[in-house]
């Protein structure tokens, strides 16, 4: 398996893996927010990355750009979709996706994600639910709202509502 950024080209297969991944209720609302985010100017900086195998798309991740509105200033990120193809589900692709994004991101001076996900998943990758950053809407799980610090000690005295693109900030994305 190899994981690169994506392209434009990639855009069509994004939507129709999104589409597949996440089922016929959801599916096409996921997949036109992964392509309306790719697009989205306040959505920026953005860290799109695709996984192959074969030289198929089996997997896409996709980090934004957020800020906090407490917060002067920050390097932060959601991620926000993350799709991995039926048949590659369960073989650590998407692992290999949030690792992968974690890594460039903290080289690009990050200072930490945000997800809104399984807890049960996404604490494996250092996700935690120990923060004080409020989400854009009430939210009926909680503890699903977690947060992966990318330098120690930055989310120490950080606290405010997060501030998504334009694309994800409707309420029916949470």
């Amino acid at each position: 398996m190899q994981i690169r950024e994506s392209s434009e080209g990639d855009k069509e297969t994004i939507f129709n893996l999104h589409q597949s991944a996440f089922g016929e209720v959801e599916g096409r609302a996921v997949a036109t927010l992964a392509v309306d985010l790719l697009s989205d100017k306040t959505a920026l900086p953005i860290l799109s990355l695709v996984a192959e195998s074969d030289s198929e798309i089996v997997g896409h991740i996709l980090f934004t750009s957020v800020s906090v509105s407490d917060l002067d200033a920050s390097n932060a990120y959601i991620l926000a979709p993350l799709a991995v193809a039926h048949n590659m589900q369960g073989k650590g692709v998407g692992t290999a996706l949030i690792n992968d994004g974690i890594e460039k991101l903290r080289a690009r001076g990050a200072d930490f994600v945000l997800v809104l996900g399984d807890p049960k998943y996404y604490h494996r990758t250092g996700f935690s639910a120990e923060h004080h950053i409020k989400p854009p809407y009430q939210l009926d799980y909680p503890e699903a709202w977690m947060v992966q610090e990318l330098r120690t000690d930055v989310l120490k005295d950080v606290r405010g509502t997060v501030q998504c693109a334009k694309s994800l900030s409707s309420p029916e994305h949470w």
